[in-house]
């Protein structure tokens, strides 16, 4: 008579798994998508938990600043048996924010010469040019060297695509445009709570960067700004 042991269970139950045909093998990825439509302090919890709902993805992390392309980086681990690239798009592009706004995974370089679609249109038509609030704080980071060499990196990274690489807002992308980006030679001359209350909140066609620049970030750009001299040329 033979004998049923434990290991005989284990390789009972195992062996269809291993050797059964056709049958395909799991296989985890991690990747990293580049997402648009992050518009509000509420929009990266939204997307984490609208994600967190599926069970096919796990999100390893989301990150709002300092990413190679300038765009949110949101990392999923996901089994590819389960739920393709191509699906995980079509799942992201379905989550609302709280304020109604799609999110999309960006693919591509930016086309400088993309029109408006409606719902930007629509945005940009409710902003408008009402008055800003503007805090009553004062720039508690000094202009020292490295804040002001912080804030040139962060101006090529973030802000010369629309202000242009001198600050004189021909960037290669303000093709298109509701209003055209403000020549930022002129910040030495604005208030810094001014300066930080645009750059935090947007406006018109510009985003509100204090949902992915830190507040320390948002400062050394300020010092950044105040060093632009009006060019001569393009």
């Amino acid at each position: 008579m033979n004998r049923i042991t434990p290991f005989t269970i284990i390789i009972a139950i195992l062996s269809p798994l291993v050797f059964a045909p056709g049958l395909a093998a799991a296989a985890v990825t991690v990747e990293a998508f580049a997402i648009e439509g992050l518009r509000s302090p509420a929009s990266p919890k939204a997307l984490r938990q609208a994600l967190a709902k599926d069970s096919r993805i796990n999100v390893l992390g989301l990150e709002l600043k300092d990413t190679p392309s300038g765009w949110p980086l949101l990392t999923l681990e996901y089994d590819t048996a389960k739920i393709t690239p191509e699906q995980i798009k079509q799942l992201i592009a379905g989550i609302e924010d709280p304020a109604g706004h799609h999110f999309k995974v960006h693919e591509g370089p930016l086309d400088p010469n993309a029109p408006l679609t409606d719902e930007e249109k629509q945005a940009a038509a409710q902003l408008g040019d009402d008055e800003l609030p503007v805090p009553k704080i004062k720039n508690p980071q000094p202009a020292t060297a490295e804040s002001v060499q912080r804030g040139a990196e962060l101006y090529r990274r973030h802000c010369s695509k629309c202000h242009g690489i001198r600050g004189n807002g021909y960037g290669p992308v303000m093709h298109g445009f509701t209003s055209l980006p403000s020549p930022l030679y002129d910040a030495r001359k604005a208030d810094d709570a001014y300066l930080f209350s645009v750059i935090t909140n947007g406006r018109s066609d510009m985003p509100p960067w204090g949902i992915i620049l830190s507040e320390r970030d948002r400062w050394d750009l300020i010092n950044y700004l105040k060093t632009l001299k009006k060019p001569y040329t393009d």
